[in-house]
């Protein structure tokens, strides 16, 4: 019975460790900045905005690492980028030798999504989209006159100051240090239960003395 009792609690305890929402609650998307013609063997540096639900920007302080990726000749290369100042965008300096190239952006826990083909010398093509923009109607313009080239995306944003702060969410907290709890507390429970059952005093027998 005891063991029983202590597989439950320990089920219970897993069951209430918390569950981060979905990646972004949806999905992002990367918008490249315009570039120029690329050439072989020449450093450039592009920009791009990662934006949640294809329109707005990451408002997770716990995104990482993003950057571009380029496939093709049998080679795999990728450039990490770096914050810019306005909120979602960044940038990484690329140099690709000539050939053609399948374009990805690295979104951290957003995925990978594909961009398009580079040609080396020439310009890029774009693909099609994975998921239509969206937008979530009265939110304040979280940018100033730098936006992303897509911008704007139907819905408007609200007017508000050029400066105006993007809300940061908090970071989701771990679940290990929950799981880990639960598994101790459950293994605490079941040697409490069998410590108790080897101290039970044992039963008295009653004897009936009859006339």
């Amino acid at each position: 019975m005891s063991r029983r009792i202590a597989v439950l609690l320990g089920v219970l305890a897993l069951l209430v460790v918390p569950v981060p929402a979905a990646s972004a609650g949806g999905f992002a998307a990367t918008e490249l900045d315009p570039i120029p013609e690329i050439r072989p063997g020449v450093a450039y540096t592009i920009g791009y905005w990662v934006l949640g639900l294809g329109s707005e920007p990451i408002r997770d302080e716990a995104f990482g690492k993003t950057g571009l990726r380029f496939s093709g000749n049998g080679q795999k290369l990728e450039f990490t980028g770096v914050r810019l100042a306005e909120p979602s965008h960044y940038a990484t300096s690329i140099v690709l030798p000539e050939g053609k190239w399948t374009v990805e952006a690295i979104q951290d826990y957003y995925g990978d999504v594909e961009i398009g083909t580079l040609t080396v010398p020439g310009g890029l093509t774009l693909s099609p989209p994975e998921y239509q923009p969206m937008r979530t109607a009265d939110l304040p313009d979280p940018w100033g006159a730098i936006k992303p080239p897509g911008h704007p995306w139907g819905v408007p944003f609200r007017p508000g100051p050029a400066d105006a702060p993007v809300v940061k969410a908090a970071a989701e907290p771990p679940m290990w240090p929950y799981a880990a709890g639960g598994l101790v507390v459950a293994g605490g429970l079941a040697l409490l239960l069998r410590k108790g059952a080897g101290r039970r005093e044992p039963e008295q027998e009653t004897f009936v003395i009859s006339r």
